[in-house]
């Protein structure tokens, strides 16, 4: 499929041409690029993914909400990856994921929307803006660079992305928005990977899965902290809702027997993830 690389898009209206305005919650009329983060972030990733060329401001004339509302004028994940749909595109939309398991898909090739509160980057050497430190988005990509699209190098003391976020900042970064390690994320559906999948501990004799990345195939599926506790609730870690993606790296047949089956697949590099092979299927 054709995708794979990304040109910058940055939300700075001089720079992207977009000249259309809005009124904020102060009754003041503003330049409305400043406020389409998700939407560029959109545009960038749907290129990556797919090949498809949108700008951001094309992605929010499409959107439901083509004007910003006046008290909440950015997009969220749910309303861009509607208009992404219509161009082909599929972003999936993560309510407080583990941060660690955002980490695992980006690794595996996927490019990540990842929402965040800016102000621990706010100051530093990544930032697009040293005055602003309120919700934000970027497109952190399979090889560890960060697309922002405030980093436009406007002027001395702005970044020019793409840059290289450390993992441990993006990771507070994100928590203070969705809770200490978890994401509010958005996951383009197809595979660029960079390099080799990541090392892991393998636990209850697991071995390398024959696929290593699979869909949910229930409605929700319950991961669990050892391959075995069914049907009770207590070793119950995660949920997952039918269709979304799951990174495998290991799969053991020494759990508990579910529908004749004892096979379990292990869903953390660490080891304490599982769910039962007839929750998921190879994707």
């Amino acid at each position: 499929m054709a995708g794979g690389i990304v040109t910058f898009q940055a939300q700075n209206p001089a720079i992207s041409g977009d000249k259309s305005t809005h009124v904020n919650a102060k009754g003041k009329t503003v330049l409305s690029g400043w406020s389409n983060c998700t939407a560029f972030v959109a545009a960038m990733g749907a290129q990556f993914d797919s090949g498809v060329h949108l700008t951001g401001t094309q992605v929010r004339k499409e959107s439901n909400e083509p004007v910003p509302d006046r008290f909440s004028p950015g997009l969220n994940l749910g309303q861009v990856a509607t208009v992404l749909r219509t161009h082909g595109v599929v972003m999936e939309v993560e309510r407080k994921i583990p941060f660690d398991e955002v980490d695992t898909l980006r690794e595996a090739g996927h490019a990540i929307a990842l929402q965040l509160i800016y102000s621990p980057i706010q100051h530093t050497v990544f930032s697009g803006d040293p005055k602003f430190g309120d919700g934000h988005i970027v497109l952190w990509m399979p090889d560890g660079q960060v697309y922002d699209p405030l980093d436009d190098g406007r002027r001395a003391g702005i970044a020019r992305a793409p840059v290289r976020i450390p993992t441990p900042l993006l990771r507070e970064a994100a928590g203070l928005l969705a809770g200490g390690g978890k994401a509010f994320a958005g996951v383009f559906r197809t595979r660029h990977p960079v390099g080799a999948k990541p090392s892991a501990t393998l636990a209850f004799d697991a071995k390398p899965p024959q696929h290593d990345e699979f869909r949910v195939v229930v409605a929700v599926a319950l991961i669990r902290s050892t391959p075995g506790g069914v049907p009770g609730k207590q070793n119950v870690v995660d949920r997952k809702r039918r269709g979304a993606l799951v990174t495998v790296f290991g799969t053991t047949s020494r759990g508990q027997k579910v529908g004749g089956s004892r096979v379990w697949h292990q869903v953390d590099r660490a080891g304490h993830r599982f769910m039962h092979s007839s929750v998921i299927d190879p994707a």
